[in-house]
């Protein structure tokens, strides 16, 4: 009998929706990497052949095509891409982001070197022009990289100003058992509560090398799923991660992040989805989620006035 084949040790997967120009760089960017036990599966959420020619035309059996039976929409085919192919590992990989020759080197070695690791991710680089080819192969033989063993010490990470980059973040396929994407709950910010799930029973680590680059977005397009109430349901779960009642550090770092990034978020939710910026402000005071003394956004004085008029 014929010994069994054993799949790739890692499976990628590329979401794709009607932008072969920048799937085609992405692609190559990945079949020039230095490791290359993995299979690549373009998962195609359009209804065109581009797709699937483009991969005829490469020849490589380690490149395959999928159409989606149904449109899913870029969160969800997102998703679907996490948890597909049979490899050990896992990554689902943006169509217009690039990767460097040796991040698939650095983080499968993460991934071998650490049992308990539930993923590795790359700290978020992003680009408006292309890196340059001697920025894709730039050698990094002992790759920095953070381990946070616990989901309150990668809450502080975010915190202190760390950003995993959500599609780059190689997966071990055991960790995603159990683990369910709260689509509802959090809207588009649904990565970092999916990835905080894994951490309940596995530790994570974030390169710090410029091994992985996110292509910028100048419109919010991409936010148009998310609304107020996620954003506060994401900043709750910051919260209630931290131990209670925070101590001096974790106070300082949770409402100083909050001060900012509720009012950016804020500013990037589409109108429909958005309350009032009053409305907003007082449920992050009264949630504990938002403290006037560390915002420059909305000041002690202002908040006093909205709930002396009772809005």
């Amino acid at each position: 009998m014929a010994p069994a084949i054993r799949p790739p040790l890692l499976s990628i997967t590329i979401p794709c929706y009607h932008n072969l120009d920048q799937a085609r760089r992405c692609v190559a960017s990945i079949l020039a990497q230095t490791w290359t036990d993995f299979d690549l599966t373009l998962a195609d959420d359009g209804d065109g052949d581009d797709y699937r020619e483009y991969v005829a035309s490469l020849g490589d059996p380690r490149v395959r095509y999928q159409r989606n039976p149904i449109r899913l929409g870029a969160m969800r085919n997102m998703f679907q891409a996490i948890g597909a192919g049979a490899g050990k590992y896992t990554l689902a990989f943006h169509e217009d982001d690039l990767l460097g020759r040796h991040f698939l080197s650095a983080a499968v070695g993460v991934l071998e070197s650490h049992p308990s690791c539930g993923f590795v991710a790359a700290e978020l680089r992003e680009f408006i022009t292309d890196p340059s080819p001697e920025q894709l192969a730039g050698r990094t033989s002992d790759p920095g990289y953070n381990l946070f063993e616990s989901p309150a010490d990668f809450v502080r990470g975010i915190l202190s100003g760390l950003e995993p980059m959500f599609g780059s973040v190689v997966y071990r396929r055991a960790a995603l058992d159990g683990v369910v994407a709260a689509h509802d709950e959090y809207g588009t910010l649904v990565d970092r509560p999916f990835l905080m799930g894994i951490m309940q029973r596995w530790s994570a680590a974030v390169l710090r090398e410029p091994l992985a680059w996110y292509r910028h977005h100048g419109d919010n397009a991409r936010h148009t799923g998310m609304s107020t109430e996620h954003i506060l349901h994401l900043f709750t779960l910051y919260r209630t991660t931290l131990p209670t009642p925070l101590n001096p550090r974790d106070r300082a770092l949770f409402f100083t992040y909050s001060g900012y990034w509720l009012f950016m978020l804020y500013r990037l939710t589409a109108p429909a989805q958005r309350s009032t910026l009053r409305r907003f402000v007082v449920q992050a005071w009264r949630r504990d989620l938002y403290n006037p003394r560390w915002s420059r956004g909305y000041g002690r004085k202002r908040l006093l006035a909205l709930m002396l008029t009772g809005q």
